[in-house]
């Protein structure tokens, strides 16, 4: 038991670690959950509860700021198309990697794509039984900003899993 609890525990640690390097410490999501994460007793559901919850919270705070700047209907109306693969490459190289911990995956993305604003993101992965899936995150990351996409419920029951999962799309609003 004690064994178990010192695994968790070091296993949370670099999470926490993977969250603030780099870029990662500025978006909203990591700060929040930064603030949250401080029960010395928590499990891998109360850490997914927590990121469910900044995920909500920083999506409101995003919302909120394009509705402030006038874009708020024209966002609501847009059906994001996906980025072409130059443009999805340029997002993947300039975005750090993605983190997968307690059955959960974030991914920090850096919009480096003028005009655009990121509103959906696609991994494709394997469920236990190794059938392919195909996973979706919605959030607003506005040009030349930081936001993070949190999936909840990735299986990483086999290390292959994380090894296997990668970006398959990105989705995108104009912003003119």
């Amino acid at each position: 038991m004690l064994r178990s609890t010192l695994v968790f525990i070091a296993g949370a640690a670099g999470f926490m670690a993977a969250m603030s390097s780099g870029r990662a410490a500025e978006t909203c999501f990591h700060v929040c959950l930064k603030e949250k994460m401080t029960a010395p007793d928590i499990d891998d559901q109360g850490i997914r509860d927590l990121m469910s919850d900044c995920r909500d919270v920083c999506a409101e705070r995003a919302e909120a700021r394009l509705i402030e700047a006038g874009l708020g209907d024209k966002i609501k109306g847009c059906a994001p198309q996906p980025v072409d693969d130059a443009d999805l490459k340029k997002i993947r190289s300039a975005s750090p990697s993605v983190v997968a911990f307690a059955n959960a995956f974030t991914w920090d993305v850096n919009n480096v794509l003028p005009g655009k604003i990121i509103r959906r993101v696609e991994i494709g992965t394997q469920s236990l039984s190794l059938q392919d899936v195909t996973l979706t995150a919605s959030g607003i990351v506005e040009p030349g900003e930081s936001g993070t996409f949190f999936m909840n419920n990735v299986a990483d029951g086999y290390p292959s899993l994380r090894v296997t999962s990668r970006i398959k799309a990105i989705y995108a609003c104009p912003v003119d």
